[in-house]
């Protein structure tokens, strides 16, 4: 993202002329709040460029550490690039008043940057205080390497225009209408633009006569989804590369990405095949719960329609993250962008640039046959395509093997999240994370030791710690149910009860 080398500023926050929208990044961001000596929310908003405060959501649900409702709800601006996003609310009561949210997509690095900027409310702070890249507060939901969190199409649950190529529900516009009584005048939503075209069903769905001259356009939430998801994409595929393995696995890496191409074991050298295709029949029996659980989510969102009418069901990307996981040792848990973190939903809408199309054009700049055979498909089992991929592939890891014989493939028996008897398991790293900070009741969650002696007291709605947390773990628990933000299937459920009991009966 370019940043601007120098910016022409007034001395008054009503005559500040913001730079243009298409070079305004965090550090313009930072610039402008320095230089105009931003003290507020208020006095930020007035200086941002038109295209943030044109193009946005609004949230009136909120999952996040900023409060939202139908009557204030949270405004997530993300202008025409969504490459810096910022998030505020509007209404003293609600949490995270005093705070902006932001979101920056490093272009260069391809990682997703999140940080915090606060303000006093009594302003004994004349200047914003501005957190560092990704701090606790934000990692502890969007996770490392940081992504964000907007749901997948077809619904985006708690913002307005909440289900794709619909128009607004009863209550939804029976909300933006109490909005939009106080838009006008507000000492913050006054700043956005436009709002009043939030209430036009033209805006979710378009008119036959859009759709008949070709202008059909995205609602916003469409274009959101699909800037993060394209976006994403580009992290994931960045992180993909910084292994070693990468280029040895990239000719599997694309047929699993989409081709339809076969079996992943058959892009492995043929002495690897039977003990590959026996450990990939594991590992899918083992990520087929946390499909579900996905699955089962979304279809209770749409009120029971099938939410991958027209989408990629989890299920197509299990190969892929097969490979990613088994090959190249990246965890593919926080792929995705939906609510239900540890799931694998990658949907996305029409034109997102998908996985396969970057890794094609990844592998294109070294493999120059690879243009002809994909323009000469046949879709058959002679198919010049992907015999191509899987004659490079075998060569390429085989001679991976060779220099590599200690290859980073998981043991047959183990599953994603599977760890050795009595170690902490991953996902009570969510757990210290949130309740290291002030997201949480501070309690030891990353000292054992301290949390043994600790688990078998206490006085909770469930008991004693210990069982708080086992009640907390079950989906009876409902909306409280830990770790936060994330859908754990009954093995991982049963893995963290063993390993809270365990820790219990160690005391």
């Amino acid at each position: 993202m370019r940043v601007l080398s120098a910016m022409a500023l007034c001395l008054g926050l009503g005559l500040a002329k913001p730079a243009p929208a298409v070079e305004f990044g965090f550090d313009s961001l930072s610039q402008v709040i320095a230089a105009q000596h931003v003290g507020s929310v208020e006095d930020l908003l007035a200086v941002l460029p038109e295209d943030l405060r044109t193009h946005y959501s609004l949230v009136f649900s909120s999952r996040s550490l900023q409060d939202a409702s139908f009557e204030h709800p949270r405004a997530v601006l993300f202008g025409s690039s969504a490459q810096l996003i910022l998030t505020f609310n509007g209404d003293a009561s609600q949490h995270g008043f005093e705070a902006v949210e932001t979101m920056e997509f490093d272009a260069h690095a391809n990682r997703f940057i999140f940080r915090e900027i606060t303000f006093s409310p009594d302003k004994t702070q004349p200047a914003a205080q501005i957190s560092g890249p990704n701090p606790a507060r934000c990692a502890a939901c969007h996770d490392h390497p940081a992504r964000p969190i907007w749901d997948v199409p077809p619904a985006w649950p708690g913002v307005y225009g909440e289900r794709y190529g619909a128009g607004l529900s009863t209550v939804e516009l029976r909300g933006l209408r109490r909005f939009l009584a106080i838009q006008a005048t507000h000492p913050r939503y006054r700043y956005l633009l436009g709002a009043e075209a939030l209430a036009d069903r033209d805006t979710y769905v378009s008119s036959a006569r859009a759709a008949y001259n070709g202008v059909s356009v995205e609602p916003p939430n469409g274009r959101l989804s699909a800037q993060l998801a394209t976006f994403n994409v580009r992290s994931i595929l960045a992180e993909l590369a910084s292994q070693p393995g990468f280029a040895s696995h990239l000719n599997v890496l694309l047929a699993s990405a989409g081709s339809g191409c076969g079996a992943v074991a058959e892009f492995y050298p043929p002495s690897l095949q039977p003990a590959i295709a026996a450990d990939y029949k594991s590992y899918s029996r083992a990520t087929a719960a946390a499909d579900h659980n996905q699955s089962s989510a979304k279809t209770l969102r749409l009120g029971g329609r099938n939410p991958y009418s027209g989408w990629a069901p989890p299920a197509e990307f299990t190969e892929l993250r097969y490979v990613a996981e088994r090959a190249l040792n990246v965890s593919t848990r926080h792929w995705t962008l939906a609510f239900e973190r540890g799931s694998y939903d990658m949907s996305a809408p029409a034109g997102t640039l998908t996985l396969e199309q970057a890794l094609f054009a990844w592998l294109a700049r070294t493999d120059p046959e690879l243009h002809t055979v994909a323009a000469y498909r046949t879709f058959n089992t002679d198919d010049a395509y992907c015999q191509h991929l899987k004659r490079a592939s075998r060569l390429s890891i085989g001679t991976w093997l060779e220099t590599h014989p200690a290859f980073a493939r998981a043991p047959d028996d183990a599953a994603p999240g599977h760890h050795p008897p009595g170690s902490m398991p991953a996902l009570v790293q969510q757990c210290t994370a949130c309740h290291s900070s002030d997201i949480a009741p501070a309690l030891p969650f990353g000292d054992p030791a301290t949390l043994t002696q600790r688990l078998l007291d206490g006085n909770y709605p469930h008991g004693r710690l210990l069982d708080e947390i086992l009640f907390r773990l079950t989906p009876e628990a409902g909306a409280a149910r830990m770790p936060r933000g994330i859908a754990i299937d009954a093995a991982e459920q049963r893995e963290l009860e063993e390993y809270f009991m365990g820790l219990a009966q160690a005391r």
